[in-house]
């Protein structure tokens, strides 16, 4: 992804409109944003450098030439910062008023960068006069305007809209590129590690965690873990009943068992700390990492069977009674 956008820069050669789509809270709009940064960035060419007044403008959301565009609801939302004032009465669609904007404004040229950058967010969500406006204006394109779409429902989108974009797959990245970015956003290693790795390679979910509530989170399933290991049979049903209930926490339960799990294989065959997600956890690690893990793979074997058959509602509390049973077993 990252290298189609940047040869587009070194050529200084860019589509009308693009459209970023994959699944929600991978990166899109991050991407969306960093991409109309280096298009108006005034110190370096490939690149947005982050530090320049335009890339400031940019990110914070005031400079005239990048605009973001989504249904009004959404957009009063992120203004409340997530206190959602006011925008019950807001539209959860994009109008066409909001596509006649852009058309006017794309009458222009830049007024102070190089390109006018509209991103529209959720563009799936436009309603049908909406639609067939912005397809008007990507049949006759603006020389120095480039449209940005990001959807996570494409096929929701008018085929002749989704034919004239440059279209730009978006999926999870790599959990070590999204610890590097939230190193390089002032998080330290451990809080990196957590995160990232909880996010399961979802940009956009990583940037909005919180590393003290992952824990709390964390902890509170690790205890779970414990009773499975040290408890009573009587106590292991008690502890299942109590979580089965939620399907959401159940599937968290069983992210954070194989989490956990994968841990101490990786430190009982390693020894190495730099891979583990849960690195503040060592001592507790080292006495887990002293049991045969072979007995854990075939646990981690169990855990990956019941991820793959949740969404055939399959029933939450007998399958956490095996997993239980198994770790039972293996102490």
């Amino acid at each position: 992804i990252i290298g189609r956008l940047k040869k587009a820069l070194e050529k200084n050669e860019f589509a009308s409109a693009y459209l970023f789509f994959g699944d929600e809270a991978i990166g899109k709009k991050l991407t969306a944003i960093n991409f109309a940064k280096a298009m108006n960035c005034l110190t370096h060419a490939t690149d947005a450098c982050g530090a320049c007044i335009s890339c400031q403008k940019i990110e914070k959301g005031i400079h005239p030439d990048v605009r973001i565009i989504a249904p009004e609801a959404e957009m009063a939302d992120a203004e409340a910062n997530t206190e959602n004032k006011g925008s019950e009465k807001k539209s959860r669609v994009i109008k066409i008023e909001q596509i006649r904007a852009i058309q006017n404004e794309m009458a222009y040229s830049p007024f102070e960068g190089k390109k006018r950058v509209f991103i529209i967010d959720n563009a799936d969500k436009m309603n049908t006069e909406a639609a067939n406006s912005l397809l008007k204006t990507l049949e006759e394109p603006a020389k120095n305007s480039v449209i940005i779409l990001i959807s996570s429902r494409p096929n929701s989108l008018l085929s002749t809209i989704v034919s004239r974009c440059q279209q730009i797959r978006f999926t999870t990245a790599p959990i070590e590129t999204v610890k590097r970015l939230l190193i390089g956003k002032g998080l330290n290693s451990s809080d990196a590690d957590l995160i990232s790795s909880s996010a399961h390679g979802r940009i956009g979910t990583a940037l909005n965690e919180d590393a003290a509530a992952i824990r709390e989170k964390r902890d509170e399933y690790l205890m779970l873990l414990s009773t499975a290991l040290n408890g009573n049979i009587a106590d292991i049903f008690l502890s299942v009943e109590k979580y089965a209930k939620d399907s959401e926490k159940a599937m968290e339960i069983f992210e954070w068992f194989y989490i956990w799990l994968r841990d101490v294989i990786i430190f009982k065959e390693t020894g190495e700390t730099k891979y583990l997600t849960n690195s503040d956890k060592l001592d507790e690690i080292k006495k887990w990492s002293e049991i045969d893990s072979t007995k854990y793979l075939d646990i981690l074997k169990s855990i990956t069977d019941i991820q793959r058959a949740f969404s055939r509602n399959i029933n939450k509390q007998l399958a956490l009674e095996k997993v239980m049973m198994e770790i039972k077993e293996v102490a």
